[in-house]
């Protein structure tokens, strides 16, 4: 019952999540860049569904189809960053020392991700890889992420808008891998109250996005 109570907890924030930069930022000529965060919280609230049907419906499973929710939120986030914007904020001239010191975040998450396989793998060897798989476009989408933290500020000042929605990213990326380890543990309160954390994640993500459409200049 508890599980159940902290799942809904969690489907309503990620619900929240999405109605809310919806409505701030899918209205008007808000930039793309921050309409994909929002669709990114869309996907995992489709996540969150399927795993509140499952706990409700008393479904035993490792990684349900849902759970490919939160690999579409990853790729939304590095979509957001991996292309246009990051050939205008980056223009090759004093971004050497960014991009050496941002290859920590993608090691870091490696090692997460390869945790999260080793907990998971006497347990379940199919949900190991497929946890693994689902968490794999972080890692590249984290070294984005920092990059644009620490990159020098760009001449339209888009760097502004984006920080907090990058470090925001980070921490999603974090809370969910640390998700996935714990729920290896089947401990119902430990899970559900990670599970918590990653909704609220994704709501400071959320958040991060409608205040980043104000400081955008053009």
């Amino acid at each position: 019952m508890q599980e159940i109570i902290f799942g809904l907890i969690s489907f309503l924030i990620a619900v929240l999540s999405f109605f809310l930069g919806a409505v701030k930022l899918f209205k008007g000529k808000k930039p793309l860049y921050l309409r994909l965060f929002v669709c990114a919280a869309g996907c995992f609230a489709i996540q969150q569904l399927s795993y509140i049907v499952n706990l409700w419906c008393d479904i035993p499973s490792a990684v349900s189809i849902g759970s490919f929710g939160i690999f579409g939120c990853n790729f939304f986030l590095l979509s957001a960053n991996y292309g246009t914007l990051d050939k205008v904020v980056d223009d090759g001239k004093g971004s050497k020392t960014a991009k050496i010191i941002a290859v920590i975040a993608p090691v870091f998450m490696a090692v997460l991700a390869a945790v999260s396989f080793m907990f998971w793998k006497n347990k379940d060897i199919l949900g190991a890889w497929l946890w693994l798989i689902i968490l794999l476009p972080s890692l590249p989408a984290s070294y984005f992420n920092l990059k644009h933290i620490l990159l020098p500020m760009d001449p339209f000042e888009f760097l502004r808008a984006t920080k907090l929605c990058n470090i925001a990213a980070i921490v999603f990326y974090i809370v969910t891998a640390v998700y996935v380890i714990l729920s290896s543990l089947s401990n119902s309160v430990v899970s559900g109250i990670s599970s918590v954390f990653m909704s609220l994640s994704v709501l400071w993500l959320t958040l991060c996005a409608v205040r980043g459409a104000e400081k955008w200049g053009i």
